[in-house]
């Protein structure tokens, strides 16, 4: 099967997926924002320990699962008071695990540090989908991360030329990310447009969420370069791993909740 038919079956199936959770809400797309939250985490650490750091699961697992499960259920101040507990513990373990590592301090950062993005950012699906209308925020979400990597992914193959961030990621270019925005910024406009939301609205949403996009792609391309490996897994394929599809989205679902938050016309 040729890479281009493993990508768009594995496409199509990811985004069936993941469309089934959104409308379902509730108990089955917290499961599947905590499943996915744990299996990118399991990703990161096999990245960092490709890059010659000794990675934390317990902590890495731990405080991801705290901080989804506390954007669901627990109050601002009760997140906060489990992640100080949180930290105190897992540096005081790590003052245990000193013995075989040369670099003990970097490896709890390096875990701490993944479990605050991968955790933190991933709340923001939970908190999005609960707001008044959040299947269709949702799906505005949903819509600005896929046709922002579509488009980006397509034109840059076909028509990039000038490199984009060469010293992050040497392969994507600046036509690719143009057509990625302004495709975004577009389909999401007229997304929202079909759900009945003012256009200028929409149109302002597309043009935040879709930096975000390039933004969160960029991230993840950051952390893959420093830790010497070209996709975060395998489990995806023709994606490669389950970080590599949700980089993008991780960043849309905080700009888009921030937004319809804050942002008044609808």
């Amino acid at each position: 099967m040729s890479v281009l038919r493993r990508r768009i079956i594995s496409g199509v199936a990811y985004g069936l997926i993941s469309l089934a959770a959104v409308y379902l809400g509730g108990g089955p797309f917290f499961g599947a924002v905590l499943a996915m939250s744990l299996l990118a985490g399991r990703e990161y650490q096999r990245m960092i320990a490709h890059g010659g750091f000794r990675p934390l699961p317990v902590l890495q697992y731990g405080l991801t699962a705290f901080l989804v499960l506390g954007a669901a259920l627990l109050t601002s101040d009760q997140v906060l008071g489990g992640l100080v507990l949180i930290l105190v513990s897992s540096l005081a373990w790590q003052l245990i695990r000193t013995v075989g590592s040369e670099q003990p301090f970097l490896d709890w950062t390096l875990s701490l540090s993944g479990s605050l993005y991968l955790g933190c950012l991933s709340g923001y699906f939970v908190k999005l989908r609960g707001l008044p209308g959040g299947l269709n925020w949702m799906i505005l979400a949903l819509a600005a991360s896929w046709s922002c990597d579509s488009f980006a992914y397509t034109f840059g193959k076909l028509w990039g030329r000038r490199t984009f961030f060469p010293s992050v990621s040497p392969r994507k270019t600046w036509e690719g990310a143009l057509a990625g925005w302004l495709g975004a910024t577009v389909l999401v406009a007229l997304t929202g447009r079909v759900l009945g939301l003012p256009l200028p609205w929409s149109l302002g949403l597309g043009f935040a969420t879709s930096l975000a996009a390039i933004s969160g792609d960029l991230v993840e391309s950051m952390i893959k370069r420093q830790m010497g490996v070209k996709d975060s897994g395998g489990l995806v394929p023709g994606h490669g791993g389950v970080l590599d599809r949700v980089d993008s989205l991780l960043f849309v679902v905080v700009v888009a909740y921030f937004y319809v938050a804050l942002v008044p016309g609808v």
